[in-house]
């Protein structure tokens, strides 16, 4: 099969596409062939060699993607050959085929096409965990959410919406600004003038859903009331449009400032990290929100937004896309 493979780690023009061998199923695994490639910002750090538990070189990165199940490792009793699946590997899955842990691969609600189907998974499931369990999101608080137009952003707007939250979205640019009220904001705002924004419309923030983290962290850690959740899910201020900057992540680092124990304790906050990575550990609570999720999109209530669609062939140049923030919704990179 063919598969981008990272040989040494760094921008988008490390990844090489190479003859790799076919994967063949361990037990408790299913091997997908892939129709659809969704990119994450995950699979930028891991190409970088800065993402938790990146294996050694050189290895497929690909956090997710959607395909047909082709074949069962032993003890998985499905889903069948010639299913239609979402499959989240973790690694592996930019390629022609990747093998993942049964517990990781879920069937495509009705007839959805791979593109959205590959959009779908790592970004609702993100935003489910951040508005439900992270951020305890509930009727009337006022929360913020960075980068609201990006794939997990764009989850949460959706998620949010029927919760009757305020919604405070921050993004780039004014066409990305309207997108998010027409997904239900109460108010947007670029980067540059969000926190005057927030303070006008909000008075304080009760909850912060944020991708970016470094100097946006600091800046929105400040605006949290008492009683209030911060979620920090990326760290994208660490990306420059090239790719991980190790520079750029320490002055971001440092921009972000310290928070103490004993403030939290004062001002009865929170602050939690998540990282989709500890799916293996969680594969349970996630099959349920998987279910939950699936049913509210063949109800139509939501639906993941694809934004640039690639070929497999240009699949470093969807990477690059992504550290550009140039983009809406989700990159998805089709295969075959």
């Amino acid at each position: 099969m063919r598969a981008f493979v990272v040989e040494r780690h760094g921008g988008p023009g490390r990844l090489r596409l190479r003859e790799w061998p076919d994967p063949v199923p361990d037990a408790g695994e299913v091997l997908v062939g892939v129709r659809a490639i969704g990119l994450n910002f995950a699979d930028g750090a891991a190409r970088a060699g800065v993402y938790p538990r990146t294996p050694k070189r050189p290895f497929v990165p690909g956090l997710e993607v959607a395909g047909v199940v082709e074949a069962l490792g032993a003890g998985v009793d499905g889903p069948p050959p010639g299913t239609r699946v979402i499959a989240i590997p973790i690694f592996g899955g930019h390629a022609e085929k990747v093998c993942a842990p049964a517990a990781n691969v879920f069937p495509i609600p009705g007839d959805a096409s791979f593109e959205e189907a590959a959009a779908f998974g790592v970004a609702f499931l993100t935003a489910d965990h951040a508005l439900r369990e992270a951020g305890r999101v509930r009727a009337g608080d006022r929360v913020l959410v960075s980068a609201a137009m990006g794939g997990v952003g764009t989850a949460i707007l959706q998620l949010a919406r029927p919760c009757g939250v305020r919604l405070l979205a921050v993004s780039s640019t004014e066409e990305k600004r309207r997108g998010a009220l027409e997904m239900g904001a109460e108010a947007a705002a670029g980067y540059g003038e969000w926190r005057a924004v927030a303070r006008e419309r909000f008075g304080k923030l009760d909850v912060v859903l944020d991708s970016v983290g470094g100097a946006f962290f600091r800046t929105a850690w400040r605006l949290l009331d008492r009683g209030g959740r911060y979620v920090l899910y990326g760290f994208a201020s660490a990306f420059s449009p090239r790719g991980f900057s190790p520079f750029r992540a320490v002055r971001e680092i440092l921009l972000a400032g310290t928070v103490l124990p004993a403030a939290l304790i004062a001002s009865n906050r929170t602050l939690c990290g998540f990282n989709l990575s500890l799916v293996p550990r969680r594969a349970g609570d996630l099959r349920v929100a998987t279910d939950r999720l699936s049913t509210a999109w063949r109800e139509g209530t939501i639906r993941p937004l694809v934004g640039l669609r690639l070929p497999f062939e240009r699949l470093p140049e969807a990477h690059a896309a992504l550290t550009s923030r140039a983009t809406t919704g989700k990159i998805v990179v089709t295969v075959g």
